[in-house]
């Protein structure tokens, strides 16, 4: 089958939605095998050359791949999803396993936006690629809600279905709800289903492989869930790219940071070419200039290239043996340590890598499975689509890693399917802040990502960074994360959400700033949320209360932890319940969405850091165990043409969210623990010496609990006591009752989940420190 030729009304079409595009020839478009449905408006822009072959041509136009499909979903397996068990009024839900194939023809034009797509085609020009599915829907169709909501996974992990659900990880086999009690410790914390939100909803669960260096789960003749299967990774397998049919060879570079003493294998994301030169380096900090490590320190081993990529055992694709303890010893690489430790210090392994692979079509793949689930009745082979005639809108959430993977997906135009129809109606990324992924890139590591210590020169961090299209005030770019989508009116209605890690780590005040420092207005179809207080990624309210039943009384920190303070607990999968439910509300046009809750610099609630805590309006208590800190993810514009990536002189103006005088944010939404705060938290965690003193920690936040009673405050402490704050129990307890019963009424907390914090506050006025309170 090929495709039909374009009509003159067709090519009008397409002209009124794009305008600047330059049409194909309608010779050129017929001459393409079909890989779907044949009636198909098709044309492209000019595309202009890759800086190199290791990034996709700067292309600021929508240039849909149209020759694309799902060519076979195959399902391996179907049956009770969480043991049978019942949610509410939907009653029993289903899982099915599937692999899905999908194919690409590489003659389409819009195939160069892909790295290596077209070095991965055989020899009849077609690129054939394979992914899991994993499915959740209600056994009963007729009790679903029309939404299918895909759940990008993070590194195979389920973390938002866990985090939406108030459950754990990776088991659809497990249902035991939390459960909070009103006095004591006996916490129970949730299992599998957990609380069952999604599923008393009635939505359709949707996972898949994207990441293509993480093998794929359901590639075998059948699957189930059982009690000890509990979940499938999903995974991907992509054809090698290869130029002209010759192995495609290039610089790699790994990093290795061990914060312990005994890590010492540093694992590579691509086998090495054999008998080629390679170089170990160290560094204490990633400003610092490398120094290389003498090659009688550390052995390369090859693996067999089975396992995901960075594996560190035999069935990776390599691993570097490092002895550090020869490092630490020989004064040449001092510069490179911190107090005589190499803790903290970041070994880079740069080799001859080979075997690259088209990673950019873990967005391709999501693009058309989401497309066919949504719209469509078969696949090419003839195999029916499982839910159609089912799914009426489309959402997509994700974490961290998956929160960045979508910003990503929409940038790069993924959200326009073949037939110029929208992918997904709407999108809730968490904790992503600026960033995009490292994944359309030869050579690239989906999971890897830019911190102020760690990864720092990452790819997949330059602008744009809003959804609004401005022009950038150092590149002179025009562009946007709508840009492309605007142009084909594809654009879904999104929330974001980032707590105070995003804006230290991730940028995320670029967002909703110019780049220079100004704010920007927001788009209509978006909204901002600023969760104050809260960690990287929403944590569930019944695991904080096991952890730390008494939020006055700070946690022991481990002597050989990599910082001094204990991180932030403070919950809000409660709100990721709320956005969800507004957002799924708004794209159904049955509710109006809720306004943004976001720092901004016109009032004050957001500022450039500097040395001096008064930039931030902050607290500063070193004697105390929580120094201030203006140390933050400072971000340059990078060439990302070669590897490693080349920093400019060229910086953007980050901004950070400003305190009030007990150390939290003043701006951004205020679950109880920051709108009726027992201790400060706050989005850094620094490490302390023999760590690199003094750099960031990770995506780690700390927490300081205030004095409980105004007499036994420490001098140093300027916040107010507890005692000062809310006077008695009774005090306290009215006040978080009292933030409860307002996150409710501005439909930031659904009323299911206000019994279970007003519970908590039960219980923490019960624990027997607090019972002092005024005493």
């Amino acid at each position: 089958m090929t495709f039909k030729s374009i009509s003159m009304q067709q090519t009008n079409t397409w002209r009124q939605l794009r305008p600047q595009t330059v049409l194909l020839a309608v010779a050129a478009a017929a001459s393409l095998v079909a890989c779907g449905s044949s009636d198909l408006i098709f044309g492209a822009p000019s595309i202009p050359a890759a800086k190199s072959a290791i990034v996709a041509p700067e292309l600021t136009t929508s240039c849909p791949i149209v020759a694309s499909s799902i060519d076979s979903f195959v399902t391996k397996g179907s049956g009770p999803a969480f043991n049978g068990a019942q949610f509410g009024a939907v009653g029993a839900y289903k899982y099915i396993l599937a692999e899905a194939t999908g194919k690409v023809n590489s003659t389409d034009p819009c195939v160069e936006t892909i790295v290596d797509l077209k070095n991965a085609a055989d020899s009849a020009g077609m690129v054939t690629y394979k992914f899991d599915v994993v499915m959740l829907t209600p056994a009963d169709a007729s009790k679903g809600n029309g939404s299918l909501l895909y759940i990008v996974n993070n590194r195979t992990n389920s973390s938002a279905f866990e985090a939406l659900n108030d459950g754990s990880g990776n088991d659809l086999f497990g249902n035991v709800a939390p459960v909070i009690p009103t006095s004591g410790v006996d916490v129970i914390t949730g299992v599998g289903a957990g609380k069952g939100y999604l599923m008393k909803q009635g939505m359709t669960v949707v996972f898949s492989g994207w990441q293509g260096d993480r093998p794929s789960s359901l590639s075998g003749a059948t699957a189930a869930i059982s009690s000890t299967t509990k979940w499938y990774a999903p995974g991907m397998t992509l054809p090698v790219a290869k130029d002209n049919g010759v192995k495609i060879t290039g610089t790699s570079q790994d990093e290795f940071i061990a914060d312990n003493a005994t890590s010492n294998l540093l694992g590579t994301y691509y086998p090495r070419v054999a008998n080629t030169p390679a170089t170990l380096t160290i560094r204490r900090t990633a400003t610092d200039a490398p120094i290389t490590v003498d090659a009688s320190m550390w052995t390369y081993t090859a693996g067999t290239g089975v396992a995901e990529g960075g594996n560190t055992g035999a069935t990776g694709f390599g691993y570097v043996t490092i002895d550090r303890a020869k490092v630490r010893a020989s004064t040449a690489y001092a510069a490179g340590l911190d107090a005589g430790s190499d803790n903290g210090s970041i070994y880079h392994f740069n080799y001859t890598s080979a075997d690259p692979k088209p990673m950019g079509l873990g967005f391709l793949g999501v693009r058309d499975l989401i497309s066919f689930l949504k719209y469509e009745k078969f696949d090419l082979q003839g195999n029916a689509n499982p839910v159609a005639g089912n799914i009426t809108s489309t959402l997509a959430t994700g974490i961290s890693q998956s929160g960045r993977y979508l910003r990503d997906f929409l940038w790069l135009g993924f959200n326009t399917d073949k037939q110029l129809r929208t992918v997904f109606d709407g999108m809730l990324p968490l904790v992503g802040g600026s960033r995009k992924t490292y994944t359309n890139y030869r050579w690239s590591k989906p999971g890897d990502y830019s911190r102020q210590h760690e990864t720092h020169y990452t790819p997949g961090d330059q602008f744009p960074f809003a959804y609004s299209t401005i022009t950038d005030p150092l590149t002179g770019k025009t562009d946007g994360l709508m840009k492309k989508c605007a142009e084909t009116n594809n654009c879904p209605k999104v929330f974001q959400y980032d707590s105070p890690i995003e804006f230290g780590g991730a940028r995320a005040s670029l967002v909703s700033t110019d780049g220079a420092g100004k704010d920007l207005d927001i788009p209509s179809n978006v909204r901002l949320f600023y969760s104050a207080g809260t960690s990287h990624g929403p944590q569930q309210l019944a695991n904080n209360a096991k952890s730390q039943p008494d939020y006055t009384v700070d946690r022991a920190v481990a002597a050989t932890a990599v910082s001094s303070s204990p991180g932030a607990l403070n919950a809000s999968t409660a709100l990721y319940r709320a956005l969800m439910t507004n957002l799924e509300a708004w794209v159904k046009g049955t509710a109006t969405p809720l306004a943004s809750s976001w720092p901004k610099v016109s009032d004050g609630t957001m500022s450039v850091p500097t040395t001096d805590p008064k930039s931030l309006s902050a607290i500063d208590l070193p004697s105390l165990g929580l120094a201030y800190s203006g140390v933050y993810n400072t971000l340059t514009v990078n060439d990302e043409s070669v590897i490693p990536s080349i920093a400019s002189n060229k910086m953007y103006v980050v901004l950070q969210p400003t305190q009030d005088a007990q150390g939290n944010s003043k701006a951004g939404v205020k679950m109880p623990d920051s709108a009726t705060p027992l201790a400060s938290f706050v989005g850094y965690s620094i490490r302390k010496s023999g760590f690199v003193a003094g750099d960031q920690n990770g995506l780690s936040s700390s927490q300081l609990a205030f004095a409980l009673n105004t007499s036994a405050k420490n001098k140093a402490d300027t916040r107010k006591s507890v005692q000062e704050l809310y006077g008695t129990k009774a005090g306290y307890l009215n006040a978080w009752n009292a933030s409860v019963d307002k996150l409710v009424a501005d439909k930031l907390m659904l009323a299911d989940d206000a019994m279970d914090y007003k519970n908590r506050g039960l219980m923490q006025s019960a624990q027997p420190n607090f019972s002092t309170l005024g005493q």
